[in-house]
C-alpha cells in the first residue's frame, strides 16, 4: 500500500515538472467522394520542430501522415477547404525536416505507389486553429479536379511518363536562354562593381581581377614531376604475374649492363698502370 502511494506521488510530481507533452496524432477519415464506402484513415498533428524552413513555416504548417498512393496536392486542398485557404501542399515519401530545394527537371518524376506523408501550409494561423478541430473531412473530388483510379490512373500515369522530343527539345532552350540571360547580366554587374567610383574606390568582388598567373619553365617542370611523382606512387607494382616477370627480366638486363661497364673501366686502369719504357 505504501509502495503504490509513493508510486502516485512520483508520477504527479513527473507532470508537474513537464507541463509541456508532445502533441499526439489525431485521426480523421479521408474520402474520395461523397458516397465512398470505405474511407481512409490519415493522421494529422501540427508540425512542430525547432528550427522551422521557409517552405514550412511555423504555427502554419499541417503534417499528414498514412496519406494513400492515390491523393495528389489538389486532391488534399479540397479536402482541408473547409478550414480555410491552402497555401502549398507538399508530398513526400516520409516526414522530414529539411527544406525542399525546387530543381528545374526537364522529365517528369515518377509518381510515389506507395503511402506518404504531407506538409499542409495555410496562409493564416487560425486556419491551422481550425484544421486541427475538424472531426470531418470533404471528399478530394471535386467539380474541377477529379482523381482517377484503377486502370485508368495506370494509364494516365503511363502517358505522362511520354515526353515529345520537340516538347523537350523547347524546354531545355527556353532554360537555356533564361540562363545564359541571368549569367549576361551577372557577369555585367560585377564589372560595373569593379569600375572606380567617383572618389576612386574599386569594389572587390569574387571573381577578382587575377584571372591567371604566368607559368614559367621551372614552375611547369615541378609541378610534372610531382605529377610523376603521385602517379609512380598510386601505381600496382609486382602485382600481377606479368609486371613480376618484366621487373625480373628488367633487373637482369641492368645488371649486365653494369658488369660490361665494369669490365670497360678496368681493362682502362689496367692499361693506364702498364710499364712503357719506349
Amino acid at each position: 500500500m505504501i509502495s503504490t502511494m509513493t508510486n502516485n506521488t512520483d508520477t504527479k510530481a513527473k507532470k508537474a515538472k513537464n507541463p509541456k507533452r508532445t502533441q499526439d496524432f489525431k485521426a480523421v477519415q479521408l474520402k474520395l467522394t461523397e458516397d465512398s464506402v470505405a474511407p481512409h484513415t490519415i493522421y494529422l498533428k501540427e508540425h512542430v520542430v525547432r528550427e522551422h524552413t521557409a517552405d514550412k513555416p511555423q504555427g502554419r504548417t499541417l503534417l499528414v501522415v498514412n496519406v494513400p498512393p492515390y491523393a495528389d496536392e489538389k486532391g488534399i486542398t479540397n479536402a482541408f477547404r473547409e478550414a480555410g485557404s491552402v497555401q502549398s501542399v507538399q508530398l513526400c515519401l516520409k516526414p522530414s525536416t529539411a527544406e525542399v530545394k525546387l530543381i528545374k527537371k526537364f522529365l517528369p518524376d515518377p509518381s510515389i505507389t506507395t503511402f506518404k506523408a504531407a506538409y499542409i501550409v495555410f496562409k493564416k494561423v487560425a486556419e491551422l486553429d481550425k484544421a486541427l478541430k475538424l472531426t470531418e473531412l470533404q471528399p478530394m473530388n471535386s467539380e474541377d479536379h477529379q482523381i482517377t483510379t484503377g486502370i485508368k490512373k495506370w494509364i494516365e500515369e503511363y502517358n505522362n511518363t511520354i515526353v515529345l522530343p520537340k516538347v523537350l527539345k523547347e524546354n531545355v532552350e527556353t532554360f537555356m536562354k533564361q540562363f545564359d540571360e541571368n549569367t549576361k547580366k551577372a557577369d555585367k554587374k560585377e564589372k560595373e562593381l569593379e569600375q572606380e567610383d567617383d572618389e576612386g574606390w574599386v569594389t572587390v568582388t569574387k571573381r577578382g581581377k587575377v584571372q591567371s598567373f604566368a607559368r614559367s619553365e621551372k614552375v611547369e617542370n615541378k609541378i610534372m614531376q610531382k605529377e610523376e611523382k603521385n602517379k609512380k606512387r598510386k601505381e600496382l607494382k609486382n602485382f600481377y604475374t606479368f609486371q613480376i616477370r618484366e621487373s625480373k627480366m628488367k633487373h637482369i638486363v641492368s645488371l649486365r649492363q653494369k658488369f660490361e661497364e665494369d669490365k670497360r673501366k678496368i681493362a682502362q686502369i689496367k692499361q693506364s698502370r702498364r710499364f712503357k719504357p719506349f
